[in-house]
Formats: structure tokens, C-alpha cells, sequence
């Protein structure tokens, strides 16, 4: 980076900030109070938006173990009829013999 971009990069970053703070200490109690209850819905929005994702990542894990278990279930119950199966070809193949 050249160094008359250097300076102009650092100079405007001084000024926004500068201008910040300028602006926070000139402004009006009204606008410090709107600026204040601005803060403070931005807050309630963020816990509910929290509280939502939150009861939204439990369903979703719910639904993910109950849709593994009915499919465990199924394997489960097809390793046990497969089991008998072969209990029943044994028996057939000691009756050939």
C-alpha cells in the first residue's frame, strides 16, 4: 500500500470516529433517549430471535432421535426375523440329513 493511501485510510478512520463521538456528545436528550429505546428493542429482539432458534434446534433433535429410533427399531426387529429364519433353515437342514 502506497503511503499517501496509508494516510488517507488512517485519516478517514479518525474522522468517523471522531464524528462519533462529536455526534454522541451534541446530541439531544430526546434523540439520546430514542437512541436508548432503539438499543433496547434491538436487545428484546435479539432474545426472543434466541428463545425461537433455540425451541426450533430442540424440535429438529427431536424429530432427528425419534426418526432414528423407529429406524433402529426396524432394524432391530428385521436382525431378529432374519435370526429366526435361520434358526428355521438349520432345523430344516438337520431333518434332510
Amino acid at each position: 500500500m502506497r503511503e499517501g493511501s496509508a494516510k488517507f485510510l488512517i485519516g478517514a478512520a479518525v474522522g468517523a470516529v471522531g464524528g462519533f463521538a462529536a455526534g454522541a456528545l451534541a446530541a439531544t436528550p430526546a434523540a439520546r433517549s430514542a437512541g436508548q429505546h432503539a438499543l433496547g428493542g434491538l436487545g428484546a429482539s435479539a432474545r426472543l430471535a434466541g428463545r425461537i432458534l433455540l425451541q426450533v434446534s430442540d424440535h429438529a433433535g427431536s424429530l432427528l432421535e425419534r426418526g432414528y429410533t423407529r429406524v433402529r427399531g426396524r432394524e432391530a426387529y428385521l436382525e431378529h426375523e432374519i435370526e429366526e429364519l435361520r434358526e428355521k433353515i438349520s432345523r430344516l437342514e438337520q431333518r434332510m440329513q
